[in-house]
């Protein structure tokens, strides 16, 4: 369940930053390169990268985000990995 629930939120971080409606995040499809939801530019993925440690804090998932580690050429399933996998 923990799992789930952890994904979403990513998912809707994702969604939320790249300024998209995030009503259903679950909807979300994990292969969705991160450039085709509006982050094209370094501002967004540091937000993200930001949030993204804040989840993995938060659920203690053990797991450190590097600085730099999000890029707009990763895909949704690349975030969550990195938060918990």
């Amino acid at each position: 369940m923990e799992k789930i629930y952890i994904t979403n939120q990513v998912k809707l971080e994702i969604l939320n930053i790249g300024g998209l409606a995030s009503t259903q995040p679950y909807n979300l499809n994990g292969f969705t390169p991160l450039f085709t939801l509006g982050y094209s530019n370094f501002p967004h993925c540091k937000i993200l990268e930001d949030r993204l440690q804040s989840i993995a804090i938060q659920y203690n998932t053990g797991k450190l985000i590097l600085p730099d580690s999000i890029s707009e050429d990763l895909t949704v399933k690349q975030c969550i990995e990195l938060v918990m996998m």
